[in-house]
């Protein structure tokens, strides 16, 4: 089991018959994330990882407390 958070279903109620839960919330951030960054594209393994560190960062500003 992961210790990542990830944020769960990004589209809830779209389970296939092969129990495939899809993309979770944090593979949507990260593609969001990616969509709005300046790619270089001999570093693809740099661009991910910092689309999973901005996906990590918006899913824990999404669990804080919201006054």
């Amino acid at each position: 089991m992961s210790d990542i958070n990830d944020g769960g279903a990004a589209f809830a109620g779209q389970d296939s018959c092969f129990h495939n839960k899809g993309m979770t919330l944090r593979d949507w951030f990260a593609g969001q994330a990616l969509a709005g960054v300046n790619c270089f594209m001999d570093r693809k393994d740099l661009n991910a990882m910092q689309a999973y560190d901005m996906a990590d960062a918006m899913l824990a500003e999404r669990d804080k407390e919201q006054p």
